[in-house]
């Protein structure tokens, strides 16, 4: 053998020997172009599309085999809060029947949105080929992570491609953590979102960073996620000090509140202590459990571990324990802890008097959180609003016109930063009209109202536009004496504005509502047009509408509509026959119908 040919041999031993082993996923992945993996990414998905829409077709096939008592069993399940107790079921379940007896298809078309219940062997296959899918997609490996991430943005989220991309990154494991963390920059706030929940659920410490600059994210999904990820990688990663301190601060945020109490309850040390007495003595249940109790469970661990004395206090010692009406002034005004002064408000909004009025109307100018401002402005105008019970207390008619006038001095104040805050400001103005209407007092001021309504229906602002469209609606409701009311220049300058938007897709139901009471005939053809829409909402409004505007040319359309429209309810409202039958009775005289081909004519030669 010749030295060269020994050489070769002896190069080609070392190179096996001591070759670093190779991954299990790099035959699929590594080697190939980003586009051959996206491809086959792509006909992976393709298959979960396949398998989704025949999981659909076999749950809608055992869903109609089902009797009523049946069904209606499955509904109250999938409806059912998750504090409710167990006991509470067979109440859901009766009231679930009357629901099914009224419209099966529609409590079947609503359950398949929910999640396609199967039976148990139907279920147990669709689970194996969902199995198989995520194995074959987590073998393409880490070079696939951003096509698989790309599945589980916005523009997917009425596919099955969230859960099944979600599986497969998950199980990947660790390998896909390197390639996720760029998409925590990414502007599509469920990519976002997603991508933080795979980080939570694989603790690894190259994802620190990305998770502590994410519990600052303007999406509540992504800060949901990020603190309970940062918790799990805990002090020995992310550092005792640092852990602690972004707990405290994540007390403030309503959506990381439980959280970062059981956080604190396992790391937290005593500067957090007084932070918690504060949400163990004023925060006010929002459907969330008793998060006081936890408060107090958390400070008992952290005294534990400093070996000082704990106060054991039961569940049912805070389960009637409500802070007093003057506890409540003091903690909305002055309570560091944001989370707090918006438990306060949520909770003073249930005195209906003069006190609590003015003193919503007095925080409107001095508080500076955003979303406070905005929950003080809805709350301010649902208090002007007569009490359900005739014998409750009223804000007297002096604040109520200080409210109008500090709401609209809310929304002229307005700044580009700050649009959600115009929106909340002119909505809640529109209850305080409503409120002064049901309860015959004059409001002043109107003029400023309508200036500020003209200008909002032009906002590139949507929340803005809406609540305008509310709020013109709330002065051509004025009845003429008051002088109030929009003038004939006023309402066919908003109509010619207005009424193009109704030719889009999908018209915004409070646009349909406020053009019904400012327009005119010439609306007729378009909201008649409306009544065939998917939307059931839609249909609702226009039928209204054409009952405000009373076009007789409408009636042989509307009375089709109050016969054979298969909403007949709708979120617990009328639907759209109750909606058609209306109209029919505010236009006056009721044509009958022979046939659809003669209501097709008629809707033709409007």
């Amino acid at each position: 053998m010749s030295l060269k040919r020994e050489v070769v041999m002896s190069v080609a031993v070392c190179v096996a020997t001591f070759a670093p082993s190779v991954p299990t996923f790099a035959k699929e992945g590594r080697g190939r172009s980003p586009d051959s993996i996206s491809n086959q990414v792509g006909e992976i998905f393709a298959e979960v599309d396949r398998l989704t829409a025949q999981r659909k077709q076999r749950s809608r096939q055992y869903l109609t085999s089902l009797p009523d008592d049946e069904l209606a069993e499955i509904w109250a399940r999938a409806n059912m809060p998750q504090q409710m107790p167990r006991s509470g079921l067979s109440d859901l379940s009766r009231d679930a029947l009357e629901k099914v007896s009224e419209d099966r298809r529609k409590i079947i078309e609503q359950l398949l949105k929910y999640g396609c219940p199967l039976n148990e062997q139907d279920a147990q296959s669709f689970r194996l080929r969902d199995s198989k899918l995520v194995e074959r997609i987590a073998a393409l490996g880490p070079r696939a992570v951003p096509a698989i991430s790309a599945r589980m943005g916005d523009d997917y989220r009425r596919t099955g491609h969230w859960a099944m991309a979600k599986k497969s990154l998950l199980k990947m494991g660790s390998a896909a953590v390197e390639p996720l963390l760029p998409l925590m920059d990414n502007r599509d706030r469920y990519l976002r979102a997603n991508v933080a929940y795979v980080l939570y659920q694989i603790p690894d410490r190259r994802a620190k960073d990305a998770l502590q600059r994410a519990v600052s994210d303007e999406f509540e999904s992504v800060r949901h996620w990020a603190i309970q990820g940062l918790v799990k990688l805990g002090p020995e990663v992310v550092g005792q000090h640092e852990l602690i301190t972004i707990l405290i601060g994540r007390l403030q945020d309503d959506v990381c509140l439980r959280e970062s109490i059981q956080g604190l309850k396992q790391y937290g040390d005593e500067t957090a202590i007084e932070h918690l007495r504060i949400i163990e003595r004023f925060y006010v249940n929002r459907g969330k459990g008793d998060l006081r109790y936890s408060a107090r469970q958390a400070i008992n661990s952290i005294l534990r571990r400093a070996g000082k004395p704990v106060e054991e206090v039961s569940r049912e010692h805070y389960s009637d324990k409500r802070p007093s009406h003057d506890e409540l002034f003091q903690t909305a005004a002055h309570c560091p802890n944001a989370v707090i002064r918006s438990s306060a408000i949520t909770w003073l909004g249930r005195y209906r008097d003069d006190r609590t009025a003015s003193f919503f109307i007095q925080r409107l100018r001095q508080e500076k959180n955003r979303t406070l401002l905005k929950q003080l402005a809805r709350s301010l105008g649902i208090l002007t609003l007569p009490p359900r019970d005739t014998s409750g207390s009223v804000v007297s008619a002096p604040v109520v016109q200080e409210a109008f006038d500090a709401l609209v001095l809310m929304a002229e104040m307005n700044s580009p930063d700050t649009p959600e805050q115009e929106g909340a400001a002119v909505g809640a103005a529109r209850t305080v009209i409503h409120a002064t209407r049901l309860r015959q007092i004059h409001l002043n001021n109107i003029d400023r109202y309508k200036r500020i309504i003209r200008q909002g229906l032009r906002s590139n602002v949507e929340g803005i536009r809406i609540a305008c469209y509310s709020g013109c609606t709330a002065i051509a409701m004025f009845p003429p004496e008051t002088g109030d009311e929009w003038t004939p220049t006023e309402r066919e300058e908003m109509q010619q504005h207005l009424a193009p938007l109704l030719d889009l897709p999908n018209p915004e139901i409070r646009l349909i509502e406020c053009l019904g009471y400012i327009g005119d005939e010439r609306l007729t053809l378009r909201l008649t047009e409306l009544l065939g829409h998917d939307d059931s909402a839609v249909r609702r409004f226009a039928a209204y509408a054409l009952g405000r505007i009373g076009d007789p040319r409408a009636l042989s359309v509307l009375e089709y509509l109050a016969e054979s429209d298969p909403h007949r309810y709708e979120n617990g409202v009328y639907g759209v026959r109750e909606a058609a039958r209306r109209a029919i009775e505010q236009i006056g005289e009721v044509q009958p119908v022979e046939s659809k081909s003669e209501i097709i004519t008629n809707q033709e030669g409007i």
